[in-house]
């Protein structure tokens, strides 16, 4: 609660050092981090797994994504990105929950994890099942949580602006019958679009989440970066010098009028394919709010979340010393453009 006190409290004008007061030693907390990490992927790189027919799989390659991955540090997610192909036993969510079963067993009796103190192991259910549980050790001031998600090797990012091939998608859209569901394999990407922004886009956001929300009610913390990111390319065209006083009002104000939320992106899946584009067109007709993941169109970030407890909070945000300069007048919002569906 002190954090909140002292945001909100804090004058518009005095929000630039306040965030990076607000920052700790980051670098040398990452570094403690990423040892601990790399201990959960040499476990997961050195383990098989059945698949159908037989055939023993593992894990081709373990990528850092999620908050520890693309900058964002109030939590931190090591995710798996191995298997291939959306064919065949990547369709299969019985085999998907069989590996992370086994998963689940291994963790639990792997004596080279001890020292990271393992807790609240657990299988989550959803459009897409995952392990979490939360590590530890005696330089780590505090716990890390950790979310390990299958995905099925169908790109091969190698740089910031790698572009899938048309066929990646009309092969998703083909194959993917519950939307969302492949999103983990295209989890390289996602963290490359968000990595790459100015890390003042994403402070404010950290300290308003961090602040304001209930995590129970709240919407992912990649929706509200690509939120934030919205708000710059559009209400900027990037060119305009970042204020974060101008950042936080530019993001708060569309999260109170969510109802209208239409935000997506073709950096990734161009509409050159009629599949993809018909599939688009139909993505941009459901209900709002809808926030698009870049990197795969079956993805709609923000479905299934409460958003009407989130604009009440942003209101409130809206009307403390944080959206004021010193004379008592309203910072003033980017002017957003209002993305309309193709």
């Amino acid at each position: 609660m002190a954090v909140s006190l002292e945001l909100f409290d804090t004058p518009a004008s005095r929000l630039n050092s306040f965030v990076a007061q607000c920052q700790p030693n980051i670098k040398e907390w990452k570094e403690d981090v990423v040892k601990a990490v790399r201990s959960v992927e040499k476990f997961l790189k050195e383990q098989h797994f059945q698949g159908d027919h037989g055939l023993d799989q593992k894990v081709l390659k373990v990528i850092q994504v999620g908050s520890f991955g693309n900058g964002t540090v109030l939590r931190n997610h090591a995710e798996v990105d191995g298997f291939s192909s959306f064919q065949g036993e990547a369709s299969n969510h019985n085999h998907h929950k069989h590996v992370l079963s086994m998963l689940c067993e291994k963790l639990t009796d792997c004596p080279d994890l001890l020292h990271l103190q393992p807790q609240n192991l657990r299988l989550v259910h959803g459009v897409t099942s995952a392990v979490t549980f939360t590590i530890q050790t005696w330089e780590m001031e505090e716990q890390v949580t950790v979310t390990i998600v299958p995905a099925y090797r169908v790109l091969r990012p190698s740089v910031p602006n790698f572009q899938p091939s048309p066929e990646v998608y009309v092969r998703l859209i083909k194959a993917c019958h519950t939307l969302g569901h492949f999103s983990p394999s295209f989890s390289e990407l996602q963290r490359n679009f968000v990595k790459y922004k100015p890390t003042k886009l994403k402070s404010p956001l950290r300290l308003y989440v961090k602040a304001k929300c209930p995590r129970v009610e709240l919407p992912p913390v990649y929706a509200l970066e690509l939120l934030a990111i919205y708000a710059r390319e559009t209400g900027t065209e990037e060119k305009e010098r970042f204020r974060v006083d101008k950042g936080l009002a530019s993001v708060l104000l569309p999260l109170t009028k969510y109802q209208h939320l239409c935000v997506y992106w073709t950096k990734y899946y161009t509409l050159q394919s009629p599949t993809t584009e018909d599939f688009v067109r139909n993505q941009l007709k459901e209900k709002r709010p809808i926030v698009l993941d870049p990197a795969d169109p079956t993805y709609n970030v923000a479905i299934g979340y409460r958003w009407a407890i989130v604009a009440q909070k942003a209101r409130h945000c809206l009307k403390e010393s944080c959206c004021y300069d010193n004379n008592e007048t309203c910072i003033p919002s980017w002017k957003l453009k209002v993305m309309s569906p193709l």
